[in-house]
């Protein structure tokens, strides 16, 4: 057969021009060999919203912890990175919170760029001014707020709850309120609730306390009439909500209530001290200006009991019976011994069992008249030092007292560090002193640096026969206040603050003093006397 390569060639051509055309005359084919070019993608419409945590018109800047939380939107952007003008970034879908460290009030450049899935990218940039409070006020808020809100409360169960004084002092000076003892007033109901983002409420019950001028000046006439203190009970005021801002100021804690809030006791005045306080009280000061008289009240957050406060303490600790005879039990006491004592005394300090011992169920302490030592009588004096220093508490002391004249029985305590920062800064708290010259009643007394001579003292007229009979001597002592009692029956209550040196360790004293600046001149007929003890019981 012969083969024609031309026609050959021909008819090649017409097949492959006619695939061509198959295959490049529609636009819409399926092929999986068709490719487009990508097309950008750019985002549009940014927008950045900005909220700083507790601001509001009083804290533009926010409530001082430097929270802020960002929230970004675009169209067509899949992510977003947050400048937050510090240096730090952070990338997320579109929302974003920083804490701001700088204490202050500081201005930073915010910049926020939003991604589209091609990488391409708009941006947005603003300034915020932000404020942090500086740690120590920051603990102030949580003090106050807790973690969210936090409750608070007039501590009415506690002695000195309420009390004031000079407006030199840090701590109650004129006046303390027993436990309870204004009950009918219209503020032991009352509630202070503070939040962390800075919001105060004031749940009042629909009554309050205060002076009256203030009172009327500020909410209103009432038809309620002032007691004889200028004082009125039960003014009608309903429930408010306002803001407070806690901060440092001179070394101080300051607590202010802004517009015309308050706290307790109404005297005009929102500023206020906190002097002490723990995660449970509060001890706030607050100035009446128009008497120039310094208010104070604790606050508790916890459930205000409706015990006596003797009772709080009922867990027997430590004890002393006297049950058996002879010398004292040196397991709970040390002998102080020695001839130059302070006060002008005149008798020589012993260990003999001739000055002190156990007999009959009583420690019998024993002041005589002997030459000992270069001086004309002798005493003694024992301690509970480094056998048993404690703080907060009640003592009882079931005792006869001598009552002769010129002798000077003492049941006291004295602060631990005693030796180190010496007497008064030590503290001192006379559970009962008696002599001639306050006719052998019981006196109790607190000693500290700004009261030391005198100190804070009271003398009870209800008791005649302290050297005739026993009775139960009592303090007790917390962080709120020193109550004295006589037989269960409290005669002196002394208000407690952190300004005062007795929130400490200190211990026991019991001694028989001779002559001195209470015992005065002593009889000439005098041959001895003693001073017997039942028992010696703190409580916690």
């Amino acid at each position: 057969m012969h083969f024609n390569f031309f026609s050959f060639r021909l008819i090649n051509l017409f097949i492959l021009l006619f695939f061509f055309f198959s295959c490049s005359g529609s636009s819409t084919g399926d092929s999986a060999s068709d490719t487009v070019d990508p097309v950008d993608i750019v985002p549009s419409n940014l927008t950045l919203t900005i909220d700083i945590v507790g601001s509001d018109n009083n804290q533009p800047n926010g409530d001082g912890k430097g929270v802020v939380n960002f929230t970004a939107n675009a169209t067509d952007a899949v992510s977003y990175s947050f400048r937050f003008g510090t240096g730090e970034s952070f990338t997320s879908s579109g929302t974003a919170q920083y804490s701001y460290k700088d204490v202050g009030t500081k201005t930073y450049d915010i910049k926020v760029l939003a991604y589209s899935s091609t990488n391409n990218y708009i941006s947005v940039d603003k300034k915020i001014t932000v404020y942090v409070k500086p740690a120590s006020e920051q603990s102030l808020l949580e003090l106050l707020a807790g973690s969210s809100s936090k409750t608070w409360k007039i501590n009415a169960a506690q002695d000195a709850h309420f009390s004031n004084g000079d407006p030199e002092k840090k701590y109650s000076t004129y006046w303390e309120a027993p436990a309870f003892s204004k009950l009918n007033s219209g503020f032991y109901d009352d509630e202070y609730i503070f939040e962390i983002d800075g919001t105060y409420k004031h749940k009042t019950n629909n009554s309050v306390f205060g002076k009256a001028g203030h009172l009327t000046n500020d909410f209103g006439s009432s038809s309620k009439s002032p007691n004889s203190a200028g004082e009125i009970e039960n003014y009608i005021l309903d429930d408010y909500q306002t803001t407070f801002v806690a901060k440092k100021d001179n070394g101080e804690n300051k607590l202010e209530i802004n517009g015309k809030g308050f706290i307790g006791f109404y005297v005009g005045q929102q500023k206020f001290t906190i002097e002490c306080y723990d995660s449970e009280n509060i001890y706030l000061r607050v100035m009446d200006e128009a008497e120039n008289v310094a208010w104070y009240v604790w606050l508790t957050s916890k459930e205000v009991s409706e015990t006596n406060p003797k009772d709080q303490f009922k867990n027997l600790i430590w004890s002393d019976e006297f049950n058996d005879n002879g010398a004292i039990d040196s397991s709970n006491w040390i002998h102080e011994v020695g001839d130059k004592w302070f006060n002008d005394e005149v008798q020589s300090y012993t260990s003999r069992l001739d000055n002190s011992k156990v007999e009959d169920g009583k420690l019998k302490i024993i002041a005589k008249k002997e030459s000992y030592n270069g001086n004309n009588y002798t005493s003694a004096r024992i301690i509970s030092n480094t056998k048993k220093d404690f703080t907060y508490g009640r003592v009882d002391i079931k005792a006869k007292m001598p009552g002769k004249i010129g002798t000077w029985p003492a049941l006291w305590l004295l602060g631990s560090n005693f030796r180190t920062v010496t007497w008064p800064a030590c503290g001192e708290m006379d559970i009962l002193e008696a002599a001639q010259s306050n006719n052998f009643r019981v006196q109790s007394t607190v000693h500290h640096p700004d009261n030391y001579g005198s100190g804070d003292s009271h003398i009870t007229q209800e008791y005649t026969d302290i050297t005739e009979k026993f009775h139960v001597y009592s303090l007790v002592w917390t962080k709120h206040a020193l109550t004295f009692y006589v037989d269960d029956k409290p005669h002196h209550i002394v208000g407690n603050s952190c300004a005062l040196p007795f929130n400490w360790d200190h211990f026991i004293i019991l001694n028989i003093a001779m002559g001195g600046h209470m015992g005065g001149e002593i009889d000439q007929n005098f041959i001895s006397d003693i001073m017997e003890i039942d028992y010696v019981r703190i409580y916690q």
